[in-house]
């Protein structure tokens, strides 16, 4: 095991304990605005199933459509916890600048409060997948409220949803992803991650994304919950990195299908 690994492994119980719901929990960020708790993780890629990982599907956007070549080296990089300002507007910005397309997993609540970076996200060619209304954890939650926090984000996003969601905290079950599914959702998790919750530095951050660089790695990072510039710098400085070894950057396939239910 790696030193950079052990030490991801070594904090995951600190990040699941400083993980809490409801807005009366939510700290403070630098920007004044209120910190969603970050997604945790599971402890290693081979934690994630089988059938939550990237398969073929028909997108949902043309420019998301133009960008899917099956041969491609991919990497399929997502975004949790927006949109947020000013930094999902400069995660878009890095990304064009690199003909990069990305999922985004938004927060209802957040989405309220910025209609007009959803609308930049989808016309940009984008993924958008459901991250529930108040970054809720799904398995505390009861049948009806699970589907509330669902429908409730569907509304505030609109058509632009694709059929996919992405449970906080990485929290489901087959119980959850049933109700999921009825719903009209696929739960896709992650198979590696940054740790950029924390925000450690950004030569930390680039080596967490180098250690996940192989094809159809699907990779958890922030946008929002939180100041994220140092998730900025990292993708930024990553991007031409990885353009030069021959990869490409996808919307998950899951989250190309427009949601319909």
């Amino acid at each position: 095991m790696s030193p950079r690994l052990a030490a991801v492994l070594a904090a995951v119980p600190f990040a699941l304990a400083a993980c809490t719901t409801g807005a009366a929990q939510q700290a403070t960020t630098a920007s004044g605005m209120p910190a969603v708790p970050p997604t945790p993780v599971p402890a290693s890629p081979s934690d994630v199933p089988s059938s939550l990982r990237p398969t073929a599907e028909e997108s949902a956007s043309p420019s998301a459509s133009a960008t899917v070549d099956p041969h491609a080296k991919v990497i399929y990089l997502t975004f949790d916890d927006g949109p947020w300002v000013p930094y999902t507007q400069q995660i878009l910005d890095v990304l064009d600048k690199y003909d990069a397309t990305a999922t985004f997993f938004v927060v209802g609540e957040m989405v309220a409060q910025h209609h007009d970076l959803i609308r930049k996200i989808h016309a940009a060619g984008h993924a958008i997948g459901n991250h529930t209304y108040d970054h809720a954890n799904l398995t505390t939650l009861p049948d009806d409220r699970i589907r509330w926090e669902l429908r409730k984000t569907a509304r505030q996003v609109g058509p632009d949803l694709a059929a996919c969601m992405r449970p906080p905290y990485g929290a489901t079950n087959e119980h959850i992803r049933r109700i999921t599914r009825s719903e009209g959702y696929k739960t896709v998790l992650w198979t590696d991650w940054a740790v950029d919750w924390d925000q450690p530095p950004v030569p930390e951050l680039v080596g967490y994304l180098e250690d996940a660089t192989y094809d159809k790695a699907n990779i958890l990072l922030h946008d929002g919950g939180g100041d994220r510039p140092n998730t900025v710098a990292a993708v930024r400085e990553m991007l031409p990195r990885w353009i030069k070894k021959g990869y490409t950057f996808q919307a998950l396939p899951e989250c190309l299908t427009p949601h319909t239910a």
